[in-house]
């Protein structure tokens, strides 16, 4: 069932279980005065019945009416002047200005005069009684509804975030694991070895602790930029060691930005994404810059496409802007220059991150 048939429904049979409950005491009042006094009062028994019918229909038209503003949340705009029912004090001031005009109206329309014989003053007593209630009861109905919904669209929204950060991961981690990736880097393990036993040491030892991150960030779904940028590095020494230098890549990052936050694996995705689909060799070495400047940090490389492309399922930059949408509600920024592909990724701060 869609959102706005949900809320429908559930305004409708609300506002018809609340207007029972309000006009039910009122039908045993008068139930008990006929059948203790009904000797004494010549009243017309039908037009009792459809006095209470009416006011019935009052009571749960107004219970509509207030159970539909305070479950809408949304932002009206009249010319300069916008209403944001998401913030609470605009919804008690259009509470109370609504209180006031229902109390006008029903006076006006003679609601508040009961078919029982009652001094005129209890007559307004018992009316603004129950209205007032009618009112509040509407107001927690409608906030514990909302409360519900709201409850619900995170634990969906974190489900997604989940699920995102996983395909993320495993995309990183399949990228690593892939006969290809593994082909090289046993390769230039072999080359190093008896040439510099040493840089042979480290490749494996940023190897590993590529893997490591990797495995290690299958359940966050932010880590800090300082964290994501020792696990990058890594990650460039063993492709700078594996493309004999041919591969240049400038970090520029300002050191307030070092305890921001983003999804994990972010820069190392796009690094990746850049050797895989640009040359990398002596006659064309391949720039990566990665600078951080306000509240964002860019990733650009020149486009300098392989003849031929390596297979590619496309979900890396995708799972990345849904991660981005759902923690945060931003997007990614991709563009295209003709020398250079950028993409841009939003830096949080922790009352950012949902």
């Amino acid at each position: 069932m869609s959102t706005s048939k949900e809320k429908i429904l559930f305004c409708l049979l609300s506002a018809l279980g609340i207007a029972f409950i309000f006009s039910l005491p009122r039908v045993v009042i008068a139930l008990y005065i006929q059948f203790n006094y009904g000797n004494n009062i010549s009243a017309d028994t039908q037009s009792k019945i459809i006095d209470h019918a009416i006011k019935f229909s009052y009571t749960y038209v107004v219970a509509l009416v207030f159970l539909w503003l305070n479950t809408t949340r949304k932002t009206w705009q009249y010319y300069s002047i916008k209403i944001n029912t998401h913030k609470f004090y605009i919804r008690l001031l259009l509470n109370i200005i609504l209180f006031i005009a229902v109390r006008y109206i029903s006076i006006n329309l003679n609601m508040h005069l009961a078919a029982i014989p009652m001094v005129p003053k209890f007559h307004f007593f018992l009316f603004h009684i129950s209205l007032t209630l009618e009112v509040l009861f509407c107001l927690f109905i409608a906030e514990i509804y909302m409360l519900i919904k709201r409850n619900q669209q995170i634990s969906l929204n974190n489900e997604i975030l989940l699920k995102s950060h996983a395909e993320a991961s495993y995309e990183a981690l399949k990228n690593q694991i892939n006969p290809h990736f593994l082909f090289n880097s046993f390769n230039t393990i072999q080359s190093l070895i008896d040439v510099n036993s040493q840089a042979a040491k480290q490749f494996i030892s940023n190897l590993s602790t590529v893997y490591r991150n990797i495995l290690n960030s299958f359940h966050k779904p932010v880590i800090s930029l300082n964290e994501e940028l020792q696990s990058l590095r890594a990650y460039l020494d063993m492709m700078q060691e594996r493309h004999n230098g041919n591969l240049q890549v400038t970090l520029n990052i300002q050191r307030h930005h070092l305890d921001k936050f983003l999804p994990p694996i972010s820069l190392q995705l796009l690094v990746e994404n850049a050797i895989k689909h640009n040359e990398v060799s002596n006659r064309r070495p391949l720039t990566i810059i990665i600078e951080s400047e306000d509240k964002y940090i860019q990733v650009k490389n020149q486009l300098q496409p392989k003849k031929t492309t390596e297979p590619s399922t496309g979900k890396g930059l995708y799972n990345l802007n849904q991660q981005y949408q759902h923690i945060c509600n931003q997007s990614i920024q991709i563009r295209k220059t003709g020398e250079w592909f950028i993409v841009i990724l939003p830096l949080l701060q922790q009352q950012n991150i949902s």
